[in-house]
């Protein structure tokens, strides 16, 4: 049986370097010289930390029976002679610091291991006009950014507050049972446990919610429930709010209005932003560049009222101004005209 490590990690190797020490200062068996022999002969590391563990104790015994093994350097510092070697004690102090070494290393494990998920957290993000991020928050769960958004981040092992302060995002959220998940907007709190639902704001007080997995509590966030067990129900309305499953839509402002089922298709196109794409189905034109104008700082004008209500339709490119207003031209008789490198005046095309 092979019991040498070949990839023993910096803390290992310390940690039996101050073991070897330990036994040093009470004196090796002949077997412990052996197996100390072959110790320090498989790494230029050994020795080095073998060297550095016995410096700390700076005891001659321990140095004298280190001479044997190799050579030491000169360090010019000699123990006063009046100074007696102590095993017992350097014994215990050897232990202590061997204990000291590996509860330092368990430690070091169990934060990293537990720290995304119980260690308090707090952070902003946001993305400029035209940008977009992919977080990934402490808990596990996954943030998706869209322009000119911007959102803040509280964890703490007992909750998972999310405050959208503007713009749009989809929360991929993490299960945790004991950490309901709550994203605020306006007068409204969308809380989930693990599911997936995209918010974004209308205006000031009212977000458009798509829930795109799972089952999410809407209610008033200065209504205090005190718990979050509505979320392990199927009762969709309740006197705290109201429960909303994968597939609906809503414009929440104060209360849950406009509500309504989507099929996959309707909900691809709401969250094609996440792959580049603007989809439109015959909204009127104002509408649409409304929408474009929040992936860039061009500005449209329109001076025909019978044009802003013209319908579009299809697949934009978000960002791409030319592609466009090429679409416009070719698919929906509207010409434009470079007033500034930011601003394009449009009208119809004459016939």
């Amino acid at each position: 049986m092979n019991n040498i490590r070949q990839f023993a990690s910096k803390e290992d190797i310390q940690e039996h370097a101050c073991l070897w020490v330990s036994r040093l200062d009470r004196g090796l068996r002949d077997d412990e010289k052996t197996e100390l022999e072959l110790w320090l002969s498989e790494s230029n590391a050994h020795r080095q930390a073998l060297l550095d563990a016995a410096s700390l104790w700076d005891d001659m015994s321990v140095l004298n029976e280190l001479s044997g093994l190799f050579p030491l350097p000169q360090t010019g510092k000699r123990r006063s002679p009046n100074l007696k070697s102590k095993p017992v004690v350097w014994s215990i102090a050897a232990s202590f610091f061997v204990a000291a070494i590996a509860l330092s290393v368990l430690v070091q494990r169990t934060w990293f291991e537990s720290a995304p998920q119980f260690a308090a957290v707090s952070q902003k993000v946001q993305t400029g006009v035209g940008e977009q991020k992919n977080v990934t928050l402490a808990d596990g769960s996954k943030l998706h950014l869209n322009t000119n958004s911007i959102v803040t981040v509280d964890f703490s092992s007992k909750a998972r507050n999310i405050v959208l302060l503007k713009g749009e995002a989809h929360f991929d959220v993490a299960h945790d049972k004991t950490r309901p998940f709550s994203v605020t907007a306006g007068n409204n709190t969308v809380t989930a446990v693990g599911t997936a639902f995209n918010m974004q704001y209308v205006n000031d007080d009212a977000f458009e919610l798509v829930v795109t997995e799972g089952k999410v509590l809407v209610k008033d966030r200065f209504k205090d429930t005190g718990s979050n067990d509505l979320l392990f129900g199927r009762k969709p309305i309740t006197e705290e709010g109201l429960l909303m499953f994968a597939g609906e839509k809503a414009t929440v402002e104060g209360k849950v209005e406009a509500k309504e089922n989507l099929s996959q298709n309707d909900i691809d196109d709401d969250l094609a932003w996440q792959q580049g794409m603007i989809v439109f189905k015959g909204e009127p034109l104002e509408a649409v560049l409304l929408e474009i104008g929040r992936y860039t700082p061009v500005r449209f004008n329109i001076s025909d009222d019978k044009l802003r209500k013209r319908r579009v339709a299809g697949y934009f490119k978000v960002g791409d101004i030319d592609g466009l207003l090429s679409a416009l031209k070719s698919s929906f008789d509207v010409d434009h005209e470079r007033v500034t490198e930011n601003s394009i005046q449009l009208y119809a095309s004459k016939s």
